[in-house]
């Protein structure tokens, strides 16, 4: 009994309520890529994950990585993103995560499958700043971490540990730490 209307962009929420529906269920999926909410990272070299998987995907044209990609994450986003970058001609991919191994959320047969493709990761480390020259990355800071107290994940906290900055030097830096929906097109006040 359910009809699927497909090659039907809404352009108005409030136009579906008004034609008779008394609820409007949104299930677009989380495909917008969070920031790392970090200075500096508004420059050219910092790629989404997201947008660089579905074009990948779709067959479309990507940017070059350069040959250093660092991926800030631990999820099924950040291996998918880092196997990728290597197979497509990257010389060095490097997952940066917060916590050990035993909290990531990835598949350990994905895991360890990046780990036999030959992805360097690195835990206990999180990104503090970006680096950058003239508009474009050049580095990323990053500060050792311990694991704390559990969060509301139930996963211990990453604590940063005081005077343990490094940089790591990269062309291409992707922030896999999380996705939200984009709901741009919902107009404000729609309730």
């Amino acid at each position: 009994g359910v009809t699927i209307k497909t090659n039907s962009p809404v352009r108005d929420i409030n136009a579906l309520v008004n034609d008779g529906y008394k609820a409007v269920l949104i299930a677009v999926g989380t495909h917008k890529g969070r920031k790392l909410g970090v200075p500096g990272e508004d420059v050219d070299g910092i790629v989404d994950p997201i947008t660089f998987l579905r074009k990948v995907n779709l067959g479309e044209a990507v940017p070059s990585l350069g040959d250093q990609v660092g991926v800030v994450g631990g999820g099924d986003t950040a291996l998918d993103a880092a196997r990728t970058a290597l197979r497509l001609g990257a010389k060095e991919v490097t997952i940066l995560y917060r916590r050990t191994r035993l909290e990531m959320p990835a598949g350990e047969l994905e895991i360890q499958a990046a780990l036999d493709e030959g992805i360097r990761i690195e835990f206990l480390v999180a990104p503090t700043r970006v680096i950058a020259d003239n508009g474009k990355l050049k580095g990323v800071e990053f500060i050792r971490t311990k694991l704390g107290e559990s969060d509301d994940s139930g996963r211990r906290r990453p604590v940063p540990i005081k005077g343990s900055e490094f940089t790591v030097t990269l062309d291409t830096l992707m922030p896999a730490i999380s996705q939200d929906p984009d709901l741009a097109f919902i107009p404000e006040g729609s309730g």
